[in-house]
């Protein structure tokens, strides 16, 4: 079922590189941006169990009482565990924790290797030629992240889990936010750019992902459906917008930086 998000993923490498065929990515250029992907995906598949504890040992008391909790390990697992289940039990999350976690361990960890790696992938002399250029960049590295995430979450998830984030694009939408903005810097040379690229699509992450994780206790549940059928809604409208860019050329404004 892994593989249900291959002819998504397919369909949208196709549309953003087949414009490029007059000015392709130099040599190798594509290859770095899919190690982009990969490499993000694997340092967030790495950091994102233990910063996920941190973030919850913080919210239960462990930076405000630390005695107790030492003590409680230094008892053996046992203590330790029954300490952490009760705990937890009468220290049910927030929406507000739901958020400050997914800001960590999603939005934050997640849109900040993207950035870090594609950026190091479009170094290379010849990769950034236009506006244009970095939407497609930055889209290959999030549509190579999902792709591999929704493989492995469709090893171990169900039917209809594995169709719905094929079609559920977020990090491809994600991250041509990214690739506008940050073309947009390019252009331009102003700052707020290059931080409009980071922090519009970390807060997207975000709060989207705190809406679907909160659960019904905390979030009413038609709240927690709508925001991830409006994932696949800004899936279709992104789509409709690229082609709109490639018909008109609308970014096909040389870089200044």
């Amino acid at each position: 079922m892994g593989l249900i998000c291959l002819p998504v993923s397919l369909f949208l490498y196709w549309l953003m590189l087949h414009p490029k065929k007059e000015a392709p990515f130099p040599k190798g250029g594509f290859a770095f941006l899919l190690i982009a992907g990969g490499v993000s995906v694997l340092f967030s598949s790495l950091l994102s169990m233990p910063v996920s504890a941190l973030v919850e040992f913080v919210r239960l008391g462990a930076v405000s009482d630390p005695q107790r909790w030492i003590h409680a390990l230094q008892e053996g697992t046992q203590v330790f565990s029954t300490l952490l289940k009760e705990t937890i039990a009468n220290n049910p999350p927030s929406f507000f924790a739901t958020m400050v976690s997914m800001f960590f361990s999603a939005g934050l960890m997640e849109e900040g290797l993207k950035f870090m790696t594609c950026r190091t992938a479009i170094r290379k002399e010849g990769m950034i030629r236009t506006w244009m250029d970095c939407v497609v960049a930055f889209s290959v590295v999030g549509i190579t992240f999902e792709l591999i995430e929704n493989i492995a979450f469709g090893m171990e998830g169900s039917l209809f889990d594995a169709v719905f984030r094929s079609l559920a694009c977020a990090h491809f939408v994600f991250d041509m936010i990214m690739g506008y903005f940050y073309g947009k810097y390019r252009v331009t040379g102003r700052k707020k750019y290059c931080w409009l690229s980071l922090i519009v699509p970390v807060i997207y992450h975000t709060v989207t992902n705190a809406i679907m994780g909160a659960g019904p206790a905390v979030m009413p549940v038609f709240l927690i459906n709508a925001t991830a059928v409006s994932h696949i809604v800004a899936t279709v409208i992104t789509v409709i917008v690229v082609i709109h860019w490639q018909r008109n050329k609308t970014l096909d404004i040389p870089v200044q930086i």
